[in-house]
């Protein structure tokens, strides 16, 4: 009976031959595996064969341990479906292995292929609807920005009690006078109100209508603290945090819509969002966002921005110390952690190059500092 041979280009190494390989071929017969070339033959037994396969270069390996450092190799991958290896239960064995580590791995490929794509398609919606809600809200007019904040602003004085207090008022102002006089939007005159309210809070409405809780305002000892709260809220309203959560909401096929509607039919839309939109929690993205770009207008300003580290941490202390907010306008309650955001805006303080050009703010009743003075704190 003649006995079933194939061959298959191969190669063989060893380490004594250095980075050289011998270059040959494969034999199969029933009971070997045979390597052949011009310097030599290699017979490696059935029972004592190891296959591996594997990364970088898929090549198929076989060795010997009775022949230790000698090494076969070849690329033609169909070697391991011939029947010499097939018929002996060791190789047979030793190919199921290999088999099931290769559907693994094909499989895992095609599990994080479909993941990798996932992604990048979640990217892309991303990168593509952040620029399509950027692109309508730059259309929205500041007059009509001012006057959906007017109308907020005349629901919400339904609900809360305005403090009648001209030297409060005054003292407000005066204090972010500093900040507001670098704010480079001229179409956006900010107009501040005081509530009479016991819990710290402040908050601001599309086109400048800000307001300033009479608790806030005792908690700030100093101008600085309430200019690091009112450029956060400021922040809220120059990067229309409102529109864009409204608009956000409308999902990918709306939001299209909106994209290709003229102008008209996008305020027609938002027009029709309550001052719930106020009240309600802006994303952590969004409160993040507010805060470093509070921080720049405060720097801008020459004005110290620890001032904003420092009435968080009062406000931590009074969170810690009372309940939860109700469902009016709040500029704490709904923002991350005011730990994680502590530590953020020390981090901006340690990595700002100079902390020598604040100037200290000058209110009536505050004790006059110097430069100096103000930056050795």
């Amino acid at each position: 009976m003649r006995e079933d041979r194939s061959t298959f280009v191969a190669q063989a190494s060893h380490p004594d031959l250095g980075n050289e390989a011998a270059d040959g071929r494969i034999v199969l017969d029933r009971w070997q595996l045979r390597f052949e070339s011009q310097s030599g033959t290699l017979e490696f037994p059935f029972f004592r064969l190891e296959i591996e396969k594997g990364e970088p270069d898929s090549a198929v390996r076989f060795n010997d341990p009775e022949q230790p450092g000698w090494v076969i190799h070849t690329f033609d991958a169909r070697i391991l479906e011939h029947p010499s290896l097939l018929q002996q239960a060791h190789t047979r064995h030793q190919l199921k292995e290999l088999h099931s580590q290769g559907e693994l791995q094909r499989r895992l490929k095609i599990t994080f292929g479909v993941l990798g794509a996932f992604a990048f398609l979640v990217l892309m919606v991303t990168t593509v609807t952040g620029f399509m809600i950027r692109s309508l809200v730059a259309r929205i007019p500041p007059k009509w920005e001012r006057e959906m904040g007017d109308k907020w602003l005349t629901e919400i004085q339904k609900e809360m009690t305005f403090a009648r207090d001209p030297k409060g008022l005054e003292r407000l102002e005066r204090s972010v006078a500093p900040l507001v006089a670098t704010l480079t939007n001229k179409d956006v005159q900010y107009t501040f109100y005081l509530a009479q309210e016991p819990e710290p809070n402040a908050f601001a409405l599309p086109g400048g209508n800000v307001v300033v809780t009479t608790g806030l305002m005792e908690l700030a000892d100093r101008p600085e603290e309430l200019c690091g709260v009112v450029a956060h809220e400021i922040a809220h309203v120059t990067q229309k945090h409102v529109f864009r959560k409204a608009i956000s909401s409308y999902g990918p096929y709306l939001l299209i819509r909106l994209f290709i509607r003229d102008e008209n039919g996008l305020l027609g839309v938002l027009g029709e969002s309550s001052h719930l939109l106020v009240s309600q929690s802006f994303s952590q993205d969004y409160e993040l966002e507010a805060d470093s770009v509070g921080w720049q207008y405060l720097v801008a300003a020459h004005i110290d921005p620890r001032g904003a580290i420092d009435i968080l941490t009062k406000l931590k202390a009074e969170q810690a110390a009372t309940a939860a907010f109700d469902s009016v306008p709040r500029a704490f309650d709904s923002h991350p952690a005011t730990e994680k955001r502590i530590r953020r805006l020390e981090e901006k303080w340690k990595k700002l190059k100079d902390k020598s050009s604040f100037v200290p703010i000058e209110t009536e009743g505050t004790k006059k500092q110097t430069p100096a003075e103000a930056s050795s704190r």
